[in-house]
This record gives C-alpha cells, structure tokens and sequence, in this order.
C-alpha cells in the first residue's frame, strides 16, 4: 500500500556518469605446439591469465621458430610477469601436418624414444599393437615422445604416425579472413571477437616471427583500426633483420615496404638473453602491460628508456648487433625504435610510431600521445554505449559534457594530462543533425609530454675567481 501521510525517501541516479577506463588487452597471433595442449585451441581467442591456462591452450615449446607463440608466453609470463593477454594460433593438426609411416622405434630396458616433435599421439600406432594394452606413450619436455612397453618386448618396432607441420603455415594463415566452407573468422579476422566473446578491447596487436613479412605487417595495421567498426588499436611490428643486416639499410626498407602508420610502432633488429631470441614487439607489449599498471592502467608514459629484460640486440639467426647511442638516434629519427646499453642495462629507445617522420602531428608520431588519444577514444565510446537510444534531453547531453570534464578535471591532477574538455556546441550540431538523430561533442585533450631532448650548456663563470680573495674582497 501506498504511504501516503507522512514522510518517504528515494533514491535518483547519479547525474555524473561513472567513466570506464579500459585496460590492456594484447592479442598475439602465431603458431603454437597444440599436440601437447590438454585442451588444444585453433583459430580461436583464448584470454590467458597464466602461464599454465595458456600452455593447456597451445602446448609449449622452445622452438620459437616453429611455435611463434611460444615466445610470448615465456616473453608475458615468465620474463615480465603480467597479463592477461589474448591468444590465437592458427596452426591447424587437421591441416598443417605430414605422415610418417615405416619408421622405427626401439625399446631399450622398455622404452623408445621418438625424436621427432609434434606428433599427433592419436595417429600414433605401433605395427600388430594396441595402445594402452601393449604399450603407453607420452611426451617429454623437449616435445619428443616416450613410449613405454607394457606387453612389448626390447627390440625394434615399426611405427606410425602423424607429426604437426609449422612450415605448411603460411602468410595467409595469420592474416586469415572468412573460412569458404564454415564462414568462421580466422588470424587477424578473429580480432573483434576479442571484444565480444571477453568484453576486452583489443587495443595492443602483434604477430612475432610474422610481422616482419610486408603482407602480415598491413594486414595487422588494418586489422587494429575500426574494431568492431568503433575500437582502435596499436600494431607492433618487426622490420626486417636476416637481410637488412645493418641499421643504415632499416629506413629504406621500412618507407619500400609501407611500415609508416600512424597506428604502427616499428622495432629493429632482435633481442637476446642468453641463447634465446626474442622479437622486441613481443618484449614491449608486455613492458607496456608493466608500465601501464604501474599508472594505473593509463597508458601516458612511453615505454622508451624502460628495461626489455635482455643482454643483447642480434640479427635473425642471432649474429650480434652493435649500435651506439648516434646510430640508434639515426633508427629513431625515422620512425624505428630498438634496445641499447647506453646506462643501466639493456632498455628499448625510440618513442615515434611509423609514420615518422613524414608526419609531424604530435599526437600520432609520439607512441604515448597515439596511445592516449586511442585509449581516450575507445574509453568514451565504452563509457557511453549505453546512453544510445535514449531521449536526447538537456539532462543527457549536461551529464555527458559534466561527466567527462569531471574525468578529464582527474586526469590532470593525476598528472596524466595536462589539460582536456568537451564540449557540446550548437554551432556544431545544425539543426538538421538533430533532427536525424546525431549529437556532437568536441573534445580537447593534451597528454603530457616526452622529456625527449634534456639539454643543457655549462659556461665558466669568472666571477667566481673573486672567491680566491678573501669571499671575494
């Protein structure tokens, strides 16, 4: 019953709205040893949080070459310690495989070691033999497969079976498009199903041992702008380094092979720890998930000048690369960054994105600047999705404007940017936009700068020769 004497109370919706700021989401596409997963994914996003979620996925391997996706889980997992980061490889067993039939397996002390990695343990048969009553098999660490007596005695075996073939995938693998028979997404085309199947907006794109490859490289560039037809991303893009050997060759192959976007942050050569190479797009994604958490996932500090975790910069098949600090400066004043020991360990150098240095607009050859003009772009959009369809009142249009420069206020004084607002103008909103429905704001922002040139001259100053007499009397 309604009270209707007395005194009642309410609650009315808040007329700010609450911004939604987006975190990272990196999606790493490549080929992976799904043989040795436990539960095997192809030409599908799977967010992995771990190291263990992500190896139960694809498998592991140490073959990089092969099994490109490999690198960025030990690259995100174990090097950087972050995530989560989105995974999709496309290496197909049903596809990229090959038979191996009439080969010999012997049981020594009741065990036969198959050197040979990506088998396909469900193809696997031993001659007259039945798995599980005669015989066990399972995989070693390095990939290669055990198999174990159980009825058989020592001596040689003749064996079959079906092996994973990374070198049948090629270009179009990664670069994908829409299967012909099933009309399902595949590579860079499963993209926007990032945002739909995990409500993450995929705003980092690599494709390490791929995007070195001219084709690969445009098609990711493409493949991060217009997300779900309003998201935008980054692409991290290897150039070149088994031929272009040298750093004074990279500029030439970078503007002849269109490595010149605005959305596209090029790296050059490779980096090494140890007897591993790792591609540097890969090393700085993840550094990216580092320094972005550390302010609080707003992405307006540059990685530049931040540790890769690596004792070298080498070519493809790992000959060392030197570079001095003029050499690299020469790579970073055409749009190409990479990693020197100049102070404190080995650190990525260089902050422009591709199109640099053909064009000089700050917010897109800075990678901070392009990153926060994407982020503030992608936020907006999530922030008021909701707010669609609903009666275009004054209250609505006064709570998106106070809203946002209330959010903007917060920015400056965390020190993200130095200034920003929004704006809804009725010189910008013609009457006839309004009446069809479409509604203007103007938004103005500034992210804070890159300490990029610190200069300074030294001058000797005379006067202080007065102080030999006396404080100068």
């Amino acid at each position: 019953m309604s009270v209707n004497h007395g005194v009642r109370a309410g609650e009315s919706p808040t007329s700010l709205s609450t911004i939604l700021q987006m975190g990272n989401t990196a999606v790493v596409v490549g080929t992976a040893p799904v043989n040795m997963a436990t539960s095997p994914k192809v030409n599908t996003p799977v967010i992995c949080y771990t190291e263990k979620e992500a190896i139960e996925a694809f498998g592991y391997s140490d073959d990089w070459k092969k099994y490109t996706l490999c690198e960025a889980i030990d690259a995100f997992f174990r090097l950087f310690k972050t995530g989560p980061v989105v995974m999709i490889n496309v290496l197909d067993p049903a596809i990229h495989k090959t038979s191996v039939a009439a080969a010999s397996a012997t049981f020594v002390d009741g065990i036969a070691k198959l050197e040979d990695t990506g088998v396909l343990l469900d193809t696997l048969k031993i001659t007259g033999k039945e798995l599980g009553t005669d015989y066990t098999a399972a995989f070693n660490e390095d990939g290669t497969v055990n198999l174990v007596a159980i009825t058989i005695a020592d001596g040689a075996q003749t064996v079959d079976f079906d092996k994973l073939d990374p070198s049948a995938v090629d270009d179009d693998d990664i670069i994908g498009g829409v299967d012909p028979v099933s009309f399902k997404n595949e590579g860079f085309a499963l993209i926007p199903n990032v945002f739909t199947k995990f409500n993450r907006v995929p705003n980092i794109g690599l494709a390490p041992g791929w995007s070195h490859i001219p084709a690969v490289a445009q098609s990711l560039v493409s493949s991060m702008k217009n997300i779900n037809e309003v998201f935008n991303g980054i692409a991290l893009t290897d150039i070149e380094a088994k031929t272009v050997d040298s750093y004074s060759k990279v500029p030439a192959w970078k503007n002849d092979n269109s490595y010149i976007h605005e959305n596209q942050y090029n790296f050059w050569p490779r980096a090494s720890l140890g007897d591993k190479i790792y591609h540097i797009s890969t090393l700085v994604a993840a550094s990216m998930y580092v320094i972005d958490q550390k302010n609080k996932e707003m992405p307006y500090e540059s990685p530049s000048n931040k540790p890769l975790m690596t004792t070298g910069i080498c070519l493809e098949d790992g000959t060392e690369v030197e570079l001095n600090l003029g050499q690299a400066n020469y790579l970073n004043d055409n749009g190409v960054a990479t990693s020197i020991n100049f102070n404190n360990g080995w650190r990525l150098w260089g902050n422009r994105t591709g199109c640099y240095p053909s064009n000089r607009d700050i917010k897109d050859n800075f990678i901070n600047n392009k990153r926060m003009f994407i982020w503030d772009n992608n936020n907006f959009i999530l922030t008021y999705w909701l707010d669609v369809d609903k009666p275009a009142t004054p209250k609505l249009m006064d709570k998106i404007v106070d809203s946002y420069n209330d959010y903007y206020n917060g920015l400056v004084t965390k020190q993200a940017i130095l200034g920003g607002r929004i704006e809804f103008n009725q010189n910008q909103n013609p009457t006839t936009s309004l009446m069809d429905g479409k509604y203007y704001f103007k938004r103005y922002m500034a992210p804070v700068g890159v300490a990029e040139l610190i200069e300074s001259d030294l001058e000797y100053d005379t006067e202080y020769l007065k102080t030999l007499f006396g404080g100068g009397n």
